[in-house]
């Protein structure tokens, strides 16, 4: 995607300059942010008493598909591949602040290890941390992830790599390579940002992806979307695009029974910095500024004043919701 509105989908190039007050030696104090993990009754999936059992049958489904369950897959667009989000988590030094509990979920998710797959430049070993995923790409929508990647030069946004065959999805690519027993949805930016079609249409693929995940055997689960500060296609409101892609998410949820991450609500809690995001008001915003030499060192700080912001608290939130699926799958 080249030219017009389509420079301006959730990808491209990340601007470094211009990041106003991300950068913590300069920023004013925002107001008082709540002890990490804020509202988690309402951010992370509640996996108590049927939603547990329901939880624990998917992932004997997983188990009989041979699925890793030191394995997730990442699925969706640049708030997902950009290397703020996630990557550091793996490979820099993680600032867990009063978050220590959670260093054994990244030791968990970085001992399976996939020599001779992608991952970002400076960012080693590759495992489900680090991993570049064939089913997360900048300036994507939905539909994408799952056409055949023959057939994706003609949306002008090819693969990031070479790794999956012609006739593969990028869903279904990812999948095959590294057999995830979670598969992590953040997917409709795009589809609320270029105009394309929302309603029963968002609808039916976001149903169409839960049950291809399935099929393949991990066990899905889907994120709200971020804030959203620019217009969207033709001048709309993003954020109302954004809010009626989040609607749709939360009811295929409710309807599919997947576990629902509400990524939205946590970044626009009281004293997140600019809503979660960044000066291009599109990406997640990260301690330190787009700007910063190391991003990925940044994006792995998980203290209080590092949740000011959004890929910092996104990181955060997926690391709890990790744990809170082992801990649900063994039953505890």
């Amino acid at each position: 995607m080249k030219g017009g509105l389509a420079a301006l989908a959730l990808g491209g190039i990340l601007l470094l300059a211009g990041c106003g007050g991300s950068n913590p030696g300069t920023e004013v104090a925002p107001r008082p942010l709540s002890e990490p993990g804020i509202a988690r009754a309402s951010v992370l999936p509640d996996l108590s008493g049927a939603a547990g059992t329901r939880l624990r049958r998917e992932v004997a489904r997983a188990d009989r598909e041979e699925m890793d369950p030191e394995v997730f897959a990442k699925v969706g667009d640049s708030n997902t591949e950009w290397p703020q989000n996630i990557y550091g988590l793996g490979c820099r030094q993680v600032g867990y602040g009063s978050n220590r509990d959670l260093e054994a979920v990244v030791e968990r998710y970085s001992e399976v290890e996939f020599p001779g797959l992608a991952g970002l430049d400076g960012c080693s070993p590759i495992n489900s941390l680090t991993r570049r995923s064939a089913a997360a790409v900048s300036g994507v929508w939905t539909e994408w992830l799952m056409t055949p990647t023959e057939d994706l030069d003609r949306t002008g946004i090819s693969p990031p790599t070479d790794e999956c065959p012609p006739d593969q999805t990028p869903l279904d690519c990812e999948i095959g390579l590294i057999k995830p027993r979670w598969a992590l949805i953040m997917s409709g930016t795009n589809d609320a940002l270029l105009g394309r079609p929302l309603g029963d249409t968002y609808r039916k693929l976001l149903e169409q992806m839960v049950d291809r995940v399935r099929q393949l055997g991990p066990v899905p689960v889907l994120s709200t979307l971020p804030p959203m500060a620019v217009p969207a296609h033709y001048g709309q409101p993003g954020e109302q695009r954004v809010e009626e892609a989040n609607r749709i998410i939360s009811q295929v949820a409710a309807e599919r029974q997947v576990s629902l991450i509400d990524l939205h609500r946590a970044l626009t809690a009281e004293g997140m910095v600019d809503d979660g995001l960044a000066s291009d008001g599109l990406h997640l915003g990260v301690y330190g500024g787009e700007g910063q030499p190391d991003i990925m060192r940044g994006s792995a700080m998980l203290t209080i004043p590092a949740l000011h912001y959004g890929a910092n608290r996104r990181n955060l939130i997926w690391l709890q919701v990790l744990n809170r699926l082992d801990q649900a799958a063994a039953g505890r």
